[in-house]
């Protein structure tokens, strides 16, 4: 695409004011991509590539974690710019010290292969698994944060402090971009942001309903038909 016809994407697209503040999407997710159509076949698929990457679903299976530790090198692999793939492995060191407090507050030892996990950081991260958050407090603020809530198995102050962080570092890109491609990703991640913030409270409450109904069953549970 042209820097014209970014230009008329981007200004098309309502204005995304605030994260926690925000009540719902500021477009639906159907208008975004009837908009986002205006790109290039390769755009799109670079696009959606980055947003796998960005909003991997969870999982503590290694069969997920090998999967994405090849969907991640090839994806890298076919971006060509710069900014992009920082962010890529930006989000990608993220997961990999979010996941490594995890295994920490399991009681596991440090990972014995080498590669254990993806990102630029993960042998930084084995190397240091005995040291408080890794020695990368300062390369990563908020990381003490987030360990306290882990800790304290405070499900929503974590929630909050990661999308915070992750909203913070669209922020510090944005700066370093105008009017092109990498704006438009950024756009579609700050509006993934802003969905699963305002759909967090509900999908709590349905996992807080059926651990109710579940405990209110007990024993009886099992002889519920299918």
């Amino acid at each position: 695409m042209s820097d014209k016809a970014y230009h008329g994407l981007l200004t098309s697209l309502p204005h995304i004011d605030s994260l926690f503040d925000s009540k719902i999407t500021p477009i639906s997710r159907y208008q975004l991509d009837r908009r986002l159509s205006a790109l290039t076949f390769d755009e799109r698929k670079t696009l959606s590539m980055i947003e796998k990457l960005m909003h991997w679903d969870k999982g503590d299976d290694e069969a997920n974690d090998a999967e994405l530790i090849k969907f991640a090198t090839r994806a890298r692999e076919q971006v060509d710019n710069k900014i992009l793939k920082d962010l890529i492995d930006w989000r990608l060191d993220m997961r990999t010290v979010v996941a490594a407090l995890r295994r920490k507050k399991a009681g596991e030892k440090a990972p014995a292969e080498p590669r254990w996990s993806f990102g630029t950081r993960y042998e930084f991260i084995r190397r240091n698994w005995n040291v408080p958050y890794f020695n990368l407090q300062f390369t990563f603020p908020w990381l003490p944060d987030v360990a306290r809530y882990m800790e304290e198995d405070q499900s929503l102050a974590l929630e909050k402090e990661l999308l915070s962080a992750v909203w913070q570092e669209l922020d510090r890109l944005s700066t370093k971009v105008s009017f092109g491609f990498e704006a438009v990703v950024i756009y579609l991640l700050r509006w993934n942001l802003v969905y699963r913030w305002t759909t967090y409270d509900s999908e709590v409450a349905v996992k807080r309903f059926d651990q109710l109904v579940e405990n209110a069953l007990g024993s009886f549970a099992s002889e519920l038909p299918d």
